[in-house]
């Protein structure tokens, strides 16, 4: 029987842009738009300033646009500042098999591999379907990774930086399965920063995206990587998942259904996981003009087991107080809260509000309970006011077209997010580069956008 790493490989290695369905290829230049609008709203946070400050450090000149700012590194280099702007305000995009921001580690990794290859923007759409493909099947067994403790999204994402890497760097199936065995042997993530809001979280992916691109360059030299490394014994589904129960379906209509068409996409900057009841608090806090002072208190009920919106996952069921911006963002309280008092989750309220009193008030007002009968997107929130009304909303209130964006959609989403930054000037040329991506010879154009320069 073919191993899950060969025959990720052959999928990866031998995809071609032809083949892709215009679904996968349209939602490919999405994820690549909607990725760079978070990293450029992303860039001046705390967190992604650090990465700055050590890559130049550590790093070597090159060919790699280091996003929002003057400087250019290898793309071993660019990958981590990159990656860690696109992830450090949580709004990145994630795929709820493997509940991993794949778009973190492979598009900061893709664009930095092709500059450095001369790729052409079709290659790099091919390297983006691929590797999305083989980093969410490799989190097939995501929940009792994260059960566990281990973060499902750092796991993963060393899959697909690696196949990104390769792809672009024209590995043949053999070097690449020995990438993909790499990447299974040295990725890992835990956590813990959720529960104390430290910053190593947003630093996962970014890590990945490095070992990505060294377990490519490794296998091109001649590294023999673990062709078990996901179904072993000692493998990453024992390790991390410990468990081997239907992990095959990693492998399930492997080159049919494309999982980036699976891809979703956040209205707001908090855990996936937390999408569908802001999503609910956003719409009641609209429709009824809720004065947040009046609220009593707030019952929102969550699937227990849901695909979408869930609640064992860490640092979610926090109520505050809030140590840092990072600790809110996880936080469903918090998110709820947010809606409900001010309508919407811009950064400059978040942190004023974080430390706000009578704001941490109302977020210990909101009772989150676990239901078995709820799945997926669903879930019920009522909200009881001081004079005896309650206000009920439910998964229907939940926009979808927020959450699965079209390319209108997330046209308008890059603008929103780019506004009053030094972007916004290049803004619809970014758009309409990207739009055009299938067409560039070099995605160099794109890249030099990128850049503050």
């Amino acid at each position: 029987m073919e191993t899950i790493v060969n025959a990720l490989a052959r999928f990866s290695a031998g995809l071609a842009h032809a083949a892709i369905p215009p679904a996968a290829a349209d939602k490919a230049k999405v994820c690549i738009l909607d990725l760079l609008g978070v990293a450029f709203a992303g860039a001046a946070r705390s967190n992604a300033q650090v990465a700055l400050k050590t890559a130049l450090r550590l790093g070597a000149p090159g060919k790699a646009a280091v996003w929002s700012s003057t400087h250019s590194l290898r793309a071993v280099d660019a990958v981590l500042p990159n990656s860690v702007a696109s992830h450090c305000i949580l709004q990145d995009d994630w795929l709820p098999l493997s509940h991993s921001h794949v778009g973190a580690a492979v598009v900061p990794t893709a664009l930095a591999i092709a500059a450095e290859e001369g790729s052409s923007g079709a290659e790099v759409i091919a390297a983006v379907v691929a590797a999305y493909d083989v980093a969410d099947r490799a989190g097939h067994l995501s929940v009792p990774m994260f059960s566990r403790g281990f973060r499902a999204s750092s796991l993963c994402a060393y899959f697909g930086a690696a196949a990104a890497a390769a792809k672009l760097m024209r590995l043949d199936p053999e070097q690449t399965a020995n990438a993909l065995g790499f990447a299974g042997s040295v990725c890992g993530g835990v956590l813990q920063p959720w529960r104390e809001g430290s910053m190593e979280w947003s630093f996962q992916e970014g890590f990945a995206a490095r070992a990505g691109i060294m377990a490519a360059y490794l296998a091109q030299d001649g590294l023999a990587g673990s062709r078990t490394v996901i179904e072993g014994a000692s493998g990453v589904n024992a390790s991390f998942a410990g468990t081997h129960d239907d992990e095959r379906g990693a492998l399930d209509r492997l080159a049919e259904h494309f999982h980036i068409v699976d891809t979703c996409f956040k209205r707001f900057p908090t855990g996936g996981a937390n999408q569908g009841s802001a999503s609910v608090a956003h719409v009641l806090k609209r429709r009824h003009g809720i004065d947040w002072r009046r609220i009593e208190e707030v019952e929102v009920d969550i699937p227990k087991a849901g695909t979408h919106e869930r609640m064992n996952y860490a640092g979610i069921d926090h109520a505050g107080a809030y140590r840092s911006f990072d600790q809110c963002l996880i936080s469903k309280q918090f998110a709820i809260a947010m809606n409900l008092k001010t309508g919407d989750m811009s950064y400059a309220d978040m942190e004023r509000e974080r430390e706000n009193p009578g704001f941490l008030e109302l977020t210990r007002r909101i009772q989150l309970r676990e239901s078995d009968t709820l799945k997926g997107w669903d879930l019920r929130m009522r909200i009881h006011l001081d004079d005896g009304r309650c206000l009920e909303g439910t998964g229907a209130d939940v926009d979808k077209d927020q959450l699965y964006l079209t390319w209108p959609a997330a046209v308008d989403k890059f603008r929103a997010v780019t506004r009053g930054l030094a972007a916004a000037s290049r803004a619809e040329s970014i758009v309409d580069a990207v739009s055009a991506l299938d067409r560039m010879d070099s995605v160099l154009p794109l890249t030099a956008l990128l850049n503050a320069a």
